[in-house]
């Protein structure tokens, strides 16, 4: 049996490298949101974050999602709630929230209305479990500060969920399918705002 010269194996064991890191970049690319302040009810809370889920095999995924309140001093306010879905297209899911920073922010059931944006949501997180009420905003992410949140999302297609697909849709754009909420502003104010996905550092160096 003839043996492949060391820089032939090289050459393959870097392919194969690379072949893996393209695979796990598709499943687990980090997309960055922002508030859009066109659909917003109030225009008084604005955000920015990430989504990045993973598929890990099977039925299940993990949604990982940082928010930052970037909302004006003057302004006020907390995020006190945000809500997810996927795509309708893709089937039925679940989601249940694993871990939070912020221990006032609980799981929102799935099937949770999102009013005044049209529709239902698979999950999220807000203070008392709730998106409209839930006890003290205080509970919730200040201005200036992060909050991380994980969830297990389960169905029969999560390999074919991307981290995109929380924000923008599928087939059928969604400009509801990430919404936060924010209460508790200085003049009493609330606000319910919708995410814009951005383009990523290296969709726009291309």
């Amino acid at each position: 049996m003839t043996l492949a010269s060391p820089s032939l194996r090289r050459s393959a064991t870097m392919a194969c490298l690379a072949a893996a890191c393209i695979g796990a970049a598709a499943q687990a690319a980090i997309v960055p949101i922002t508030s859009n302040s066109s659909l917003s009810t109030e225009n008084l809370g604005t955000f920015i974050g990430t989504l990045n889920y993973t598929f890990l095999g099977g039925t299940t995924g993990n949604l990982d999602v940082s928010l930052t309140n970037t909302t004006p001093s003057a302004t006020g306010g907390y995020i006190t709630a945000f809500m997810f879905r996927p795509p309708p297209e893709l089937g039925a899911f679940t989601s249940v929230l694993t871990a939070s920073d912020y221990a006032a922010l609980t799981n929102i059931a799935a099937g949770a209305s999102g009013a005044p944006f049209p529709g239902t949501w698979l999950g999220g997180s807000g203070t008392g479990g709730e998106w409209l009420a839930g006890g003290s905003p205080t509970g919730g992410v200040p201005i200036g500060s992060t909050g991380h949140w994980s969830f297990t999302i389960t169905g029969a297609n999560a390999s074919q969920l991307s981290s995109d697909s929380f924000v923008s849709g599928d087939k059928a754009s969604d400009p509801y399918a990430f919404i936060v909420r924010f209460r508790g502003m200085n003049d009493d104010g609330s606000d319910k705002v919708p995410a814009n996905q951005l383009p990523s550092p290296g969709a726009m160096s291309l």
